[in-house]
Protein backbone atom coordinates (compact mmCIF):
# COMPACT_ATOMS: atom_id res chain seq x y z
CA UNK A 1 0.00 0.00 0.00
CA UNK A 2 1.11 3.82 -0.90
CA UNK A 3 0.98 6.23 2.16
CA UNK A 4 -1.59 9.15 1.39
CA UNK A 5 0.75 12.18 0.14
CA UNK A 6 -0.29 15.45 -1.79
CA UNK A 7 1.96 17.35 -4.31
CA UNK A 8 1.72 21.04 -5.50
CA UNK A 9 3.58 23.65 -6.74
CA UNK A 10 2.97 27.14 -7.80
CA UNK A 11 6.07 28.52 -10.06
CA UNK A 12 6.65 29.03 -13.02
CA UNK A 13 9.83 27.31 -14.08
CA UNK A 14 11.48 28.81 -17.08
CA UNK A 15 14.87 26.76 -18.68
CA UNK A 16 17.46 27.86 -20.55
CA UNK A 17 20.78 29.35 -21.68
CA UNK A 18 19.96 33.21 -22.15
CA UNK A 19 16.35 32.75 -20.85
CA UNK A 20 16.87 35.35 -18.35
CA UNK A 21 16.30 38.39 -20.58
CA UNK A 22 12.49 37.12 -21.26
CA UNK A 23 11.99 38.74 -16.91
CA UNK A 24 11.29 42.02 -18.92
CA UNK A 25 8.27 40.43 -21.30
CA UNK A 26 7.21 38.85 -18.26
CA UNK A 27 7.34 41.79 -15.98
CA UNK A 28 5.73 43.81 -19.11
CA UNK A 29 3.09 41.99 -19.55
CA UNK A 30 1.69 42.60 -16.41
CA UNK A 31 2.73 45.74 -16.14
CA UNK A 32 4.86 45.90 -13.76
CA UNK A 33 7.27 48.47 -14.39
CA UNK A 34 9.26 49.02 -11.34
CA UNK A 35 11.59 46.48 -10.22
CA UNK A 36 13.68 45.98 -6.59
CA UNK A 37 16.72 44.19 -8.14
CA UNK A 38 17.61 42.55 -4.82
CA UNK A 39 21.94 40.77 -5.11
CA UNK A 40 24.77 40.82 -3.79
CA UNK A 41 28.20 42.44 -3.71
CA UNK A 42 29.61 39.56 -5.30
CA UNK A 43 27.56 39.58 -8.25
CA UNK A 44 27.76 43.07 -8.83
CA UNK A 45 31.52 42.40 -8.61
CA UNK A 46 31.08 39.59 -11.49
CA UNK A 47 29.05 41.83 -13.34
CA UNK A 48 26.04 40.19 -13.42
CA UNK A 49 24.05 42.70 -11.66
CA UNK A 50 24.83 44.99 -14.26
CA UNK A 51 24.18 43.26 -17.26
CA UNK A 52 20.38 41.77 -16.17
CA UNK A 53 19.98 45.30 -15.43
CA UNK A 54 20.73 46.32 -18.46
CA UNK A 55 18.46 44.45 -20.37
CA UNK A 56 15.25 45.44 -18.41
CA UNK A 57 16.01 49.04 -18.46
CA UNK A 58 16.42 48.61 -22.11
CA UNK A 59 13.03 46.99 -22.39
CA UNK A 60 11.26 49.62 -20.89
CA UNK A 61 11.61 48.62 -16.90
CA UNK A 62 12.85 50.94 -14.29
CA UNK A 63 15.18 49.32 -11.66
CA UNK A 64 16.48 50.33 -8.14
CA UNK A 65 19.28 48.13 -7.41
CA UNK A 66 19.78 47.05 -3.19
CA UNK A 67 22.82 44.66 -2.39
CA UNK A 68 22.55 44.86 1.44
CA UNK A 69 21.98 41.37 1.42
CA UNK A 70 24.95 38.89 3.86
CA UNK A 71 25.39 35.09 2.72
CA UNK A 72 23.58 34.14 5.71
CA UNK A 73 21.16 36.77 5.20
CA UNK A 74 19.61 38.65 8.61
CA UNK A 75 16.39 40.40 9.79
CA UNK A 76 18.47 43.68 9.58
CA UNK A 77 18.82 42.35 5.38
CA UNK A 78 15.17 41.87 4.80
CA UNK A 79 14.42 44.90 6.99
CA UNK A 80 16.18 47.47 4.92
CA UNK A 81 15.15 46.14 1.69
CA UNK A 82 11.33 46.34 2.69
CA UNK A 83 12.35 50.24 3.49
CA UNK A 84 13.89 50.28 -0.25
CA UNK A 85 10.51 48.73 -1.74
CA UNK A 86 8.21 50.94 -0.47
CA UNK A 87 10.51 54.16 -0.79
CA UNK A 88 10.73 53.19 -4.27
CA UNK A 89 7.48 52.15 -4.69
CA UNK A 90 8.51 48.39 -6.63
CA UNK A 91 5.94 46.54 -8.39
CA UNK A 92 7.57 43.66 -8.70
CA UNK A 93 11.21 42.13 -7.25
CA UNK A 94 13.62 40.15 -8.73
CA UNK A 95 15.91 37.92 -6.56
CA UNK A 96 19.07 37.56 -8.31
CA UNK A 97 22.36 35.45 -7.23
CA UNK A 98 22.09 32.39 -4.98
CA UNK A 99 20.01 31.37 -2.07
CA UNK A 100 20.77 34.58 -0.28
CA UNK A 101 19.32 37.15 -2.21
CA UNK A 102 16.23 34.89 -3.08
CA UNK A 103 15.71 34.37 0.43
CA UNK A 104 16.44 37.76 1.14
CA UNK A 105 13.93 39.04 -1.62
CA UNK A 106 10.64 36.65 -0.80
CA UNK A 107 10.96 38.30 2.94
CA UNK A 108 11.21 41.48 1.57
CA UNK A 109 8.33 41.40 -0.33
CA UNK A 110 6.05 40.16 2.35
CA UNK A 111 7.71 42.53 5.20
CA UNK A 112 7.19 45.62 3.10
CA UNK A 113 3.43 44.42 2.63
CA UNK A 114 2.83 43.49 5.99
CA UNK A 115 4.19 46.83 7.30
CA UNK A 116 6.30 45.04 10.18
CA UNK A 117 9.81 43.74 10.65
CA UNK A 118 11.49 40.03 9.91
CA UNK A 119 11.72 40.22 13.24
CA UNK A 120 7.87 39.65 13.28
CA UNK A 121 7.81 36.40 11.36
CA UNK A 122 10.39 34.68 13.21
CA UNK A 123 9.25 35.01 16.58
CA UNK A 124 5.51 34.06 15.03
CA UNK A 125 4.12 37.57 16.62
CA UNK A 126 2.99 38.23 13.32
CA UNK A 127 2.35 36.14 10.54
CA UNK A 128 2.57 37.14 6.35
CA UNK A 129 -1.11 37.62 5.77
CA UNK A 130 -0.61 39.74 3.04
CA UNK A 131 1.73 38.27 0.05
CA UNK A 132 4.02 41.16 -1.22
CA UNK A 133 4.61 42.26 -4.82
CA UNK A 134 5.38 39.44 -7.28
CA UNK A 135 9.01 38.10 -7.55
CA UNK A 136 10.78 36.33 -10.30
CA UNK A 137 13.77 33.78 -8.99
CA UNK A 138 16.76 34.04 -11.16
CA UNK A 139 19.83 32.04 -9.69
CA UNK A 140 23.14 32.68 -10.34
CA UNK A 141 24.18 29.67 -8.15
CA UNK A 142 22.95 26.10 -8.40
CA UNK A 143 22.47 24.31 -5.22
CA UNK A 144 20.08 26.39 -2.40
CA UNK A 145 17.11 25.42 -4.28
CA UNK A 146 15.46 28.66 -2.90
CA UNK A 147 14.21 29.28 -6.48
CA UNK A 148 11.94 26.25 -6.18
CA UNK A 149 10.48 26.87 -2.71
CA UNK A 150 8.24 29.28 -0.63
CA UNK A 151 10.43 29.30 2.65
CA UNK A 152 13.60 31.32 3.19
CA UNK A 153 16.09 31.29 5.80
CA UNK A 154 17.31 34.46 7.92
CA UNK A 155 19.16 34.65 10.73
CA UNK A 156 17.75 37.16 13.49
CA UNK A 157 20.18 38.26 16.18
CA UNK A 158 17.91 39.21 18.42
CA UNK A 159 16.84 35.61 19.31
CA UNK A 160 20.23 34.15 18.20
CA UNK A 161 18.06 32.02 15.97
CA UNK A 162 18.68 31.11 12.10
CA UNK A 163 15.39 29.37 10.87
CA UNK A 164 13.37 29.30 8.08
CA UNK A 165 9.59 31.43 7.17
CA UNK A 166 7.27 31.58 5.20
CA UNK A 167 3.56 32.14 4.11
CA UNK A 168 1.67 33.30 1.21
CA UNK A 169 2.98 34.84 -2.01
CA UNK A 170 6.79 34.02 -0.48
CA UNK A 171 7.32 31.58 -3.53
CA UNK A 172 8.39 32.89 -6.70
CA UNK A 173 6.04 33.81 -9.25
CA UNK A 174 8.47 32.76 -11.77
CA UNK A 175 11.87 31.16 -11.52
CA UNK A 176 14.13 31.57 -14.57
CA UNK A 177 17.12 29.16 -14.69
CA UNK A 178 20.34 30.29 -16.93
CA UNK A 179 23.38 28.04 -16.66
CA UNK A 180 24.46 30.83 -18.77
CA UNK A 181 24.48 33.09 -16.10
CA UNK A 182 26.77 30.67 -14.27
CA UNK A 183 29.63 29.90 -16.45
CA UNK A 184 31.68 32.14 -14.37
CA UNK A 185 31.25 30.70 -10.84
CA UNK A 186 34.53 29.46 -9.14
CA UNK A 187 35.37 26.31 -8.49
CA UNK A 188 35.23 25.94 -5.15
CA UNK A 189 31.18 27.70 -5.50
CA UNK A 190 30.57 25.38 -7.88
CA UNK A 191 31.24 22.41 -5.35
CA UNK A 192 29.57 23.33 -2.15
CA UNK A 193 26.46 25.11 -3.91
CA UNK A 194 26.50 21.40 -6.20
CA UNK A 195 26.89 19.41 -2.40
CA UNK A 196 24.10 21.79 -1.55
CA UNK A 197 21.53 20.80 -3.88
CA UNK A 198 22.84 17.43 -3.39
CA UNK A 199 21.93 17.70 0.39
CA UNK A 200 18.16 18.66 -0.55
CA UNK A 201 17.66 15.88 -2.98
CA UNK A 202 19.04 13.52 -0.38
CA UNK A 203 17.37 13.94 2.78
CA UNK A 204 13.54 14.22 1.02
CA UNK A 205 14.79 11.49 -0.26
CA UNK A 206 15.65 9.66 3.27
CA UNK A 207 12.84 11.63 5.08
CA UNK A 208 9.60 9.92 6.53
CA UNK A 209 7.42 12.16 4.50
CA UNK A 210 8.99 10.85 1.57
CA UNK A 211 6.45 10.07 -1.57
CA UNK A 212 6.54 8.62 -4.98
CA UNK A 213 6.54 12.20 -6.56
CA UNK A 214 9.31 13.39 -4.34
CA UNK A 215 11.20 10.10 -4.75
CA UNK A 216 11.53 10.75 -7.91
CA UNK A 217 12.41 14.30 -8.36
CA UNK A 218 14.79 13.85 -5.54
CA UNK A 219 16.28 10.49 -7.62
CA UNK A 220 17.01 13.17 -10.66
CA UNK A 221 18.20 15.75 -8.73
CA UNK A 222 20.74 13.29 -7.83
CA UNK A 223 21.84 11.58 -10.51
CA UNK A 224 22.59 14.83 -12.42
CA UNK A 225 24.93 15.92 -9.28
CA UNK A 226 26.76 12.61 -9.71
CA UNK A 227 26.89 12.87 -13.52
CA UNK A 228 28.22 16.33 -14.19
CA UNK A 229 29.27 17.88 -10.57
CA UNK A 230 32.95 17.43 -10.94
CA UNK A 231 32.95 18.38 -14.47
CA UNK A 232 31.42 21.55 -13.58
CA UNK A 233 33.74 22.24 -10.45
CA UNK A 234 37.53 21.36 -12.77
CA UNK A 235 35.52 23.33 -16.12
CA UNK A 236 33.01 25.59 -15.34
CA UNK A 237 32.55 26.52 -19.22
CA UNK A 238 31.12 23.39 -19.52
CA UNK A 239 27.64 24.50 -20.51
CA UNK A 240 26.15 20.94 -20.31
CA UNK A 241 27.32 20.02 -16.81
CA UNK A 242 26.40 24.04 -15.58
CA UNK A 243 23.02 23.47 -17.37
CA UNK A 244 22.32 19.56 -15.39
CA UNK A 245 23.49 21.51 -12.25
CA UNK A 246 21.00 24.34 -12.69
CA UNK A 247 18.22 21.80 -12.85
CA UNK A 248 19.71 19.40 -10.12
CA UNK A 249 19.60 22.97 -7.59
CA UNK A 250 16.02 23.25 -8.54
CA UNK A 251 14.93 19.80 -8.22
CA UNK A 252 16.32 19.71 -4.96
CA UNK A 253 14.20 22.73 -3.84
CA UNK A 254 11.28 20.92 -4.89
CA UNK A 255 12.31 17.77 -3.16
CA UNK A 256 12.48 19.51 -0.14
CA UNK A 257 9.74 21.09 -0.57
CA UNK A 258 7.52 18.15 -0.65
CA UNK A 259 8.82 16.05 2.10
CA UNK A 260 11.47 18.24 4.12
CA UNK A 261 14.68 17.85 5.37
CA UNK A 262 16.07 16.07 8.19
CA UNK A 263 18.77 15.63 11.02
CA UNK A 264 21.98 17.05 8.35
CA UNK A 265 20.04 20.89 7.96
CA UNK A 266 18.83 20.78 11.96
CA UNK A 267 22.65 20.55 12.88
CA UNK A 268 24.05 22.76 9.75
CA UNK A 269 21.73 26.02 10.72
CA UNK A 270 22.89 26.04 14.56
CA UNK A 271 27.11 25.55 12.91
CA UNK A 272 26.03 28.41 10.22
CA UNK A 273 24.86 30.65 12.92
CA UNK A 274 27.70 30.27 15.44
CA UNK A 275 30.71 30.28 12.69
CA UNK A 276 28.89 32.25 9.95
CA UNK A 277 30.15 29.40 7.49
CA UNK A 278 29.08 29.13 3.95
CA UNK A 279 25.66 26.73 4.18
CA UNK A 280 26.78 24.08 0.80
CA UNK A 281 30.25 23.37 2.61
CA UNK A 282 28.49 22.73 6.02
CA UNK A 283 25.83 20.34 3.55
CA UNK A 284 29.44 18.30 1.93
CA UNK A 285 30.84 17.87 5.69
CA UNK A 286 27.57 16.39 7.99
CA UNK A 287 26.61 14.22 4.96
CA UNK A 288 28.95 11.48 5.02
CA UNK A 289 27.95 11.39 9.08
CA UNK A 290 24.23 11.80 8.11
CA UNK A 291 24.29 8.72 5.35
CA UNK A 292 25.82 6.39 7.87
CA UNK A 293 23.63 7.79 10.79
CA UNK A 294 20.26 6.85 9.19
CA UNK A 295 21.66 4.27 6.93
CA UNK A 296 19.81 1.53 9.15
CA UNK A 297 16.23 2.97 8.99
CA UNK A 298 16.52 3.46 5.31
CA UNK A 299 19.06 0.75 4.34
CA UNK A 300 17.54 0.18 0.50
CA UNK A 301 17.31 3.90 -0.12
CA UNK A 302 21.17 4.71 1.33
CA UNK A 303 22.12 1.58 -0.75
CA UNK A 304 21.12 3.21 -3.94
CA UNK A 305 22.86 6.85 -3.08
CA UNK A 306 25.94 4.60 -3.13
CA UNK A 307 25.43 3.13 -6.11
CA UNK A 308 24.60 6.62 -7.78
CA UNK A 309 27.90 7.55 -6.54
CA UNK A 310 29.90 4.72 -7.95
CA UNK A 311 29.78 1.69 -5.52
CA UNK A 312 29.59 -1.44 -7.19
CA UNK A 313 27.68 -3.85 -4.84
CA UNK A 314 24.79 -5.34 -5.60
CA UNK A 315 24.04 -6.09 -1.61
CA UNK A 316 22.38 -3.83 0.00
CA UNK A 317 23.85 -3.76 3.24
CA UNK A 318 27.46 -3.55 1.67
CA UNK A 319 26.64 -0.78 -0.92
CA UNK A 320 25.16 1.13 2.24
CA UNK A 321 27.35 0.66 4.48
CA UNK A 322 29.63 2.86 1.99
CA UNK A 323 27.64 5.29 1.38
CA UNK A 324 29.19 7.58 3.54
CA UNK A 325 32.81 7.09 2.84
CA UNK A 326 31.76 7.59 -0.97
CA UNK A 327 30.30 10.99 -0.39
CA UNK A 328 33.50 11.86 1.64
CA UNK A 329 36.02 10.91 -0.95
CA UNK A 330 33.36 13.00 -3.48
CA UNK A 331 33.89 16.22 -0.98
CA UNK A 332 37.96 14.71 -1.09
CA UNK A 333 37.97 15.45 -4.95
CA UNK A 334 36.05 18.74 -5.41
CA UNK A 335 38.01 20.27 -2.62
CA UNK A 336 35.25 19.92 0.17
CA UNK A 337 36.89 17.62 2.14
CA UNK A 338 37.52 20.25 5.22
CA UNK A 339 36.53 18.68 8.41
CA UNK A 340 34.62 20.69 10.96
CA UNK A 341 37.05 21.05 13.62
CA UNK A 342 39.80 22.59 10.63
CA UNK A 343 36.58 25.00 9.84
CA UNK A 344 36.78 26.61 13.36
CA UNK A 345 34.05 24.34 14.93
CA UNK A 346 35.47 24.28 18.76
CA UNK A 347 34.06 22.13 21.35
CA UNK A 348 33.28 24.30 23.78
CA UNK A 349 30.24 25.46 21.26
CA UNK A 350 29.13 21.79 21.07
CA UNK A 351 26.32 21.62 23.54
CA UNK A 352 24.72 25.34 22.63
CA UNK A 353 25.09 23.51 18.66
CA UNK A 354 22.65 20.36 19.61
CA UNK A 355 20.41 22.49 22.00
CA UNK A 356 19.71 24.70 19.01
CA UNK A 357 19.40 21.52 16.43
CA UNK A 358 17.20 20.06 19.16
CA UNK A 359 14.66 22.92 18.12
CA UNK A 360 13.88 22.29 14.79
CA UNK A 361 10.92 20.99 13.51
CA UNK A 362 12.85 18.97 10.61
CA UNK A 363 14.12 16.43 13.13
CA UNK A 364 10.41 14.72 13.25
CA UNK A 365 11.17 14.09 9.73
CA UNK A 366 14.37 12.42 10.28
CA UNK A 367 14.59 8.26 9.06
CA UNK A 368 16.27 7.75 12.94
CA UNK A 369 14.23 9.58 15.82
CA UNK A 370 15.94 12.93 16.54
CA UNK A 371 17.80 13.09 19.98
CA UNK A 372 20.43 15.29 21.19
CA UNK A 373 22.45 12.20 21.06
CA UNK A 374 22.05 11.64 17.78
CA UNK A 375 22.80 15.36 17.10
CA UNK A 376 26.17 15.40 18.95
CA UNK A 377 27.06 12.06 17.15
CA UNK A 378 26.52 13.56 13.56
CA UNK A 379 28.28 16.47 14.88
CA UNK A 380 31.52 14.77 16.15
CA UNK A 381 31.46 12.18 13.06
CA UNK A 382 32.33 15.64 10.81
CA UNK A 383 34.90 17.44 13.14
Amino acid sequence: MFDSFQYFSSIEFVFGAGRAREATDRLSSRGLGRVLMVTDPGIVAAGIAEEVEDFLVEGGITVERFTDVKSNPTVENVDAGAAALTEFGATAVIGLGGGSPIDTAKIIAAAAANNCSAHDFMTGERSIDVAGVPQIAIPTTAGSGAESAKVSVLVDHATGEKKGVFGPGTAPWITILDPELMVGMPSWLTAATGMDALSHALEAYLGVAASPFSDAIAEKGMRLVADHLETAVFDGSDLEARSALTIASALGGLAKEQSGLGILHAVAMPVGYVYDLHHGYLCAALMPATLDFNRSAVLEKTAWVARTFGVDSADDETAAGLAGATVRALNERIGMGTRLREAGVRDADHSRIVDDAMKSYLLKNNPVPGTPEGCLAVLQASL
